[in-house]
């Protein structure tokens, strides 16, 4: 398939480690697969895996609507509204491909084919970890997707601080430190690089 993934704008540490554990699992099963964000992010989150493939919008809008255009499926990733994607939403508004909503915030709004939403969850990189798990592919998470993920869950916690960190949470952790997940190198490289 022709697949596409967009996340919000000015895209954070669980935006980008979500797209990518989603993208390099994606690429795992063969797909065709962009990321696209609307617009940039911070240099401290540019060492995820696939981070030199992002299409940014804001610097290649003909290339993301192109891409837009033609694709089979649209993974949203962290955001629950089109307008919080900028000009990138009114491209996945149009499109036609089947629309998938991955998100952990409140009152998604109801533009997608499927949503996986849950309020509950401290992060969208954990639901994607759980998306993996229910698609019985948790074996294909490898280093690149572990990093991603964790990566993800790590920021959105921050450092794993917050009421929605779970026992939950500590699994996926652990699954992922066990696939290959550098968590010393994840965290030097969000917090003590400048």
């Amino acid at each position: 398939k022709k697949i596409v993934i967009v996340t919000h704008k000015n895209p954070d540490g669980d935006a980008m480690g979500s797209s990518l554990g989603l993208y390099n699992y994606l690429l795992r099963k063969n797909h065709s697969v962009k990321a696209i964000t609307p617009n940039s992010y911070p240099a401290f989150l540019q060492w995820l895996p696939g981070d030199d493939k992002v299409i940014e919008h804001a610097e290649n809008p003909d290339r993301a609507e192109a891409l837009i255009k033609k694709a089979d499926i649209i993974f949203a990733l962290d955001f629950n509204a089109l307008r919080r994607i900028g000009d990138v939403g009114k491209l996945v508004k149009k499109a036609k491909a089947t629309k998938i909503l991955i998100d952990h915030h409140l009152q998604p709004e109801k533009f997608a084919h499927y949503m996986m939403c849950d309020k509950k969850s401290c992060s969208t990189s954990q639901l994607v970890f759980d998306f993996i798990v229910l698609m019985g592919d948790k074996k294909l998470i490898n280093r690149k997707i572990a990093n991603c993920l964790y990566t993800g869950i790590m920021t959105d916690t921050l450092n794993f601080k917050i009421a929605t960190t779970t026992a939950h949470t500590h699994h996926v952790v652990a699954e992922l430190i066990g696939a290959g997940a550098q968590n010393a190198l994840a965290y030097t490289s969000v917090f003590d690089t400048y």
